[in-house]
């Protein structure tokens, strides 16, 4: 297959033909000796040996080169990946725990920014919860929004203290429901026990089932850590208990076809999510237009070649007669 990118540098043609070859021609040609003009006199053939002629070819040349002729490889088709994908961020005030450096909500919070850089075809929401959850981005593909709006999250994002789970899953499902892609997915992030909120996880487990939406859940932190908090200017730190209720988190996570992680560390974190992106890849075809080769390259070449010959023999090879 052979076509033109650029058609419309074509229309030059027949501008520069009517200028250069049909328009009347100056009362004037060019000779290489008197002699030869009078052996000759003024035959046509004089003519169309005039440099003017390479010229006019040349520039016809590059108007096809500008106009980018192409010729088409055989057609291929390619996958591409596209799912889409809540993540569910627990944004409570045990998130400041510092067992993981520099803090849970801290590197939750990188390692979901590095996992949104590898989703590049992915739509992704973000939703935000402590005793009660809400959509903070909804879904898109502008991930550079998200990224953007998670660097603002902190745990005063959400009035009420307090871990909502089943909160949080249920208003990434409403997120979720009028999806059409072939995949939904729902991360979830959290460091306690629920304890807040309206409806119960393994209710909206169950609703995540029923719409076909995986719910991957993430435990994070030890057993025993300690949380900071301000005394008179000065930040202090209480040990706390970890409340993981990890039997909850793993049902939820099978219930609805997914898996449950724990992840003590930020390594561990990173590892999670690295797990999770291999995991959910949804491939669909694509017919995808054939690869071109330009050509202008060489309509370029010959153009230049003709144009300085053109100069040379209007300029130097024949002699102007007045």
């Amino acid at each position: 297959m052979f076509r033109f990118q650029n058609w419309y540098f074509l229309l030059f043609i027949p501008v520069i033909i009517y200028l250069f070859l049909i328009k009347k021609e100056k009362s004037s040609l060019g000779f290489s000796s008197v002699k030869l003009l009078k052996e000759a006199g003024l035959k046509e053939t004089i003519k169309h040996m005039s440099g003017k002629y390479l010229i006019t070819t040349a520039l016809i040349l590059l108007c096809i080169a500008l106009a980018r002729p192409q010729l088409a490889d055989e057609n291929y088709r390619i996958k591409q990946e596209g799912i889409d994908i809540a993540l569910v961020l627990d944004v409570s005030s045990s998130m400041l725990s510092v067992d993981i450096k520099p803090d849970r909500l801290s590197a939750a919070k990188e390692t979901i920014e590095n996992f949104i850089q590898k989703r590049t075809n992915d739509r992704l929401a973000l939703i935000i919860y402590a005793g009660t959850a809400y959509t903070r981005i909804p879904l898109t593909l502008d991930h550079n929004l998200i990224r953007e709006s998670l660097q603002d999250v902190d745990i005063n994002s959400v009035n009420q203290d307090g871990t909502a789970i089943g909160m949080g899953i249920s208003v990434a499902i409403n997120r979720l429901k009028k999806s059409e892609a072939e995949s939904k997915v729902i991360i979830l992030v959290t460091d306690g026990v629920n304890n807040a909120g309206e409806i119960d996880p393994l209710t909206a487990a169950a609703l995540a089932r029923d719409m076909e939406i995986r719910v991957y859940t993430i435990g994070v932190g030890t057993d025993e850590t300690l949380i900071p908090y301000q005394f008179f200017g000065q930040t202090r730190y209480q040990r706390y208990e970890a409340g993981l209720d990890e039997d909850l988190l793993m049902e939820i996570a099978e219930r609805t076809g997914a898996r449950y992680y724990r992840a003590e560390d930020a390594k561990e974190l990173a590892s999670i999510f690295t797990e999770i992106d291999r995991l959910e890849k949804s491939f669909f075809d694509r017919d995808n237009f054939q690869h071109y080769t330009e050509l202008a390259f060489v309509f370029i070449m010959i153009a230049l070649v003709l144009l300085l010959a053109g100069i040379f023999l209007d300029q130097y090879y024949y002699i102007r007669i007045p």
